[in-house]
């Protein structure tokens, strides 16, 4: 039977390290408007979704929000990066060139959810939500009483402008526990190793040790309420007022207001400066900056269009 050598299991144990290392190396910027949901199953269904917890006064009995029959699910989907090592390599002892790879491996784990979760924002006007229609959309169904049996006004979280040349910009608020994207994790990532030439057909014919990561996951839509897109709209003081009047306007089944706290201005990279100036400065113009300390900026080259 193939034992690994002192060597191979000195070597695995290093490229661990450095992959472990490389998963630590940056902080990603998901978790502030995404939450992590543990997946134990190929698909996750968010039925309660539709029941948003408002609390009311309590007058007689209680009024449960009941869960819409709609819905939707998540599958989670396979995800890999795999290095190939020549048997040459490690036998002249040059390994010391790969231990950068193993940690980059790592780091591109860690960097997926923010690929998965700002990528998924380019497809929220034609995926479904829980409600039933597309994430960013201008006829979201509110009910004016808190059973959802009268409809009233339809609510709105996309603003789309004239100016075609304008990219997209997105307004959150991730100052709720319940977040407006959703992160669903079936495994952590994993490091594995291929040394067996009898169970391996490259190290057999290609000489080659193998190293690979694995990560079982996926990205979706969570609320609606907390998340605005802007699109061939300007992005200035003007407009960005108009968004979070929209999203601090917004009511829960029964008329109360959600309380919606926009807290994030996502940007590309092409807007970052004016998302900053706009957010950052003490002044604009010479005049004071009504909107400084406002939001925190996000930049993320995912959401580019």
């Amino acid at each position: 039977m193939f034992k690994k050598s002192e060597v191979l299991k000195a070597l695995d144990a290093a490229f661990r390290k450095e992959f472990s290392n490389g998963l630590a190396h940056i902080e990603p910027q998901y978790k502030k408007l995404a939450m992590t949901i543990g997946s134990n199953t190929k698909v996750n269904t968010y039925g309660f979704l539709s029941a948003f917890p408002q609390m009311q006064e309590w007058v007689g009995k209680r009024t449960i929000k009941a869960m819409q029959a709609q819905g939707f699910s998540i599958e989670n989907k396979k995800f890999e990066a795999t290095v190939g090592v020549p048997r040459t390599d490690i036998e002249d002892d040059q390994v010391g060139l790969f231990r950068p790879m193993m940690a980059q491996m790592g780091q591109s784990a860690s960097e997926l959810p923010d690929q998965l979760i700002f990528a998924l924002l380019k497809t929220g006007e034609t995926t479904l939500c829980y409600d039933g229609q597309a994430f960013f959309d201008t006829d979201h169904p509110f009910y004016t009483d808190v059973e959802g049996k009268t409809a009233g006004t339809p609510q709105v979280n996309i603003t789309t402008g004239t100016d075609a040349d304008a990219p997209a910009w997105y307004v959150f608020d991730d100052k709720n526990v319940i977040k407006p994207l959703i992160f669903q994790e079936r495994t952590k990532p994993e490091f594995e190793a291929k040394f067996d030439p009898s169970k391996s057909d490259t190290v057999f014919m290609e000489d080659q040790y193998l190293w690979g990561s694995r990560y079982r996951c996926a990205a979706g839509f969570g609320f609606w309420q907390l998340a605005h897109k802007a699109k061939k709209t300007k992005l200035n003081t003007a407009n960005l007022m108009k968004v979070l009047e929209k999203m601090t306007t917004l009511k829960a089944d029964g008329g109360a207001y959600l309380n919606i706290r926009p807290s994030v201005l996502l940007v590309p990279p092409s807007l970052e400066h004016t998302a900053r100036e706009l957010v950052q400065a003490d002044q604009i113009n010479g005049t004071s900056n009504v909107l400084k300390g406002r939001l925190e900026v996000m930049v993320s080259p995912y959401i580019v269009e």
